[in-house]
């Protein structure tokens, strides 16, 4: 019962990258319209249907209209007419029984095989092709049709569905690769940006062990009247241990650099420079504002850093997409916590083409808030602008960050498509 509602629910799958189905509706409806005309007239003078000519229309165009909401409803529709207009013919002792082999129906039948094949896995399409072979067969060939001509025809008609199904699955499958290439080139960006994050904290670390093992090594120098030897032994461990670990860590950072990129001198941006950043938006042609709140919040290096690239990211996002709109940064302390706010408002024109970006916009920024343990919301406001909102908690509050997967955006990746095809 499982599987039959799982095939019942299928629907025609989204393109890649949009929330828009892959098939417009317009063809379906137009073709459904069209079968309709084609079909009444049709099944009046040949088959001798009468009254019943346009019920039979009908029963023909509707699953091609029906295949595009509902492909396997629609498929079994096409199949249960196959008998019932066979039968309709019989009784009203029609010259020309309808046949699904005969191109009236056929054209009514390749349009539901191939949405059925686009959409469905490869066991439902297999089933359903041998299922609407044998229905058409079973009704074929007890008819009084010359042997040849019969031949003839359920050979094409044969053909003209494989054909149908073939295309729609091999369809689905460049959708399904295209999906898991997406997916993939998303993870290893996402791993690119999480390394470009721990090569800016391993500075801000480096820095602090660097100092650790400094103090270590002077105190026995600055403490009047000298310390004792077991003393002077743990000042001398602590140093010898801040420097492992710094020597470690080069070798982490070299990991994470990779080999053709060289060593960056430069020491991390942060609070201080939201300054110079907002000026250079401003030469880029985007008003900006900002507000920070006195006296500035005590953060750490990491936490300083990350409030940096968090508004970076957001007015690049700004002149992106918002070119010209007018824009607010603020940074506020907030109990034990520090709020990053970047709002705009709807620009004066859209923008144009799409230009690309250093990071990864909203998910470099999710990693950047998670690695803090802070959280991170970004949408649309009221004004018809974007607003990123981020709240970093400050002092041990954001130690530990909160688990997070391999992969996604905030912490939840798509899946890849499992058994699709079995």
């Amino acid at each position: 019962m499982g599987v039959l509602r799982d095939a019942f629910g299928v629907r025609v799958p989204k393109a890649p990258g949009t929330d828009q189905p892959m098939l417009r509706r317009w063809p379906f409806a137009a073709l459904s319209a069209a079968l309709l005309i084609f079909n009444s007239p049709a099944l009046t003078v040949s088959a001798m249907l009468g009254q019943f000519a346009i019920p039979a229309a009908v029963l023909l165009a509707g699953p091609v209209l029906w295949a595009w909401y509902r492909p396997v409803p629609a498929w079994c529709a096409m199949v249960a007419a196959v008998p019932l207009l066979n039968g309709l013919g019989m009784a009203l002792d029609s010259p020309i029984p309808p046949q699904p082999w005969l191109l009236n129906q056929t054209l009514a039948q390749l349009p539901v095989m191939y949405t059925l094949a686009l959409s469905s896995t490869r066991r439902v399409t297999i089933v359903a092709f041998a299922v609407t072979l044998a229905a058409g067969i079973a009704i074929s060939l007890p008819q009084d049709v010359e042997p040849s001509r019969l031949a003839r025809g359920l050979l094409a008609w044969t053909l003209s569905l494989l054909v149908a199904v073939i295309l729609g699955h091999t369809r689905r499958l460049r959708r399904l690769a295209t999906l898991q290439v997406a997916e993939e080139f998303g993870r290893r960006r996402l791993l690119e940006e999480r390394a470009r994050i721990a090569r800016e904290l391993h500075d801000v670390v480096a820095h602090h062990m660097s100092v650790i093992a400094v103090q270590a090594a002077s105190a026995p120098y600055r403490i009047e009247g000298g310390v004792s030897e077991a003393v002077a032994g743990e000042f001398a461990a602590i140093n010898a241990a801040a420097r492992e670990s710094l020597h470690d860590m080069r070798h982490l950072l070299g990991a994470l650099r990779g080999s053709g990129e060289a060593p960056r001198t430069a020491p991390q941006p942060g609070l201080g420079d939201l300054g110079r950043l907002v000026e250079s938006v401003r030469r880029a042609g985007v008003p900006v504002e900002l507000m920070v709140t006195e006296p500035a919040p005590p953060l750490s290096p990491a936490e300083s850093v990350t409030v940096y690239r968090i508004v970076q990211e957001a007015l690049s996002n700004v002149v992106r997409h918002a070119p010209g709109a007018r824009t607010t940064v603020s940074v506020r302390t907030d109990g034990d916590a520090v709020t990053v706010e970047v709002a705009n408002e709807r620009p004066a024109q859209p923008a144009g083409a799409a230009q690309p970006g250093a990071g990864l916009g909203l998910i470099g920024m999710r990693e950047r808030v998670a690695a803090v343990g802070g959280a991170l919301t970004a949408a649309a406001n009221d004004g018809g602008g974007f607003t990123v909102h981020a709240r970093l908690p400050m002092g041990d509050k954001g130690e530990q960050a909160p688990a997070r997967t391999p992969a996604g955006d905030g912490g939840r990746s798509p899946e890849p498509p499992k058994g699709e095809d079995e």
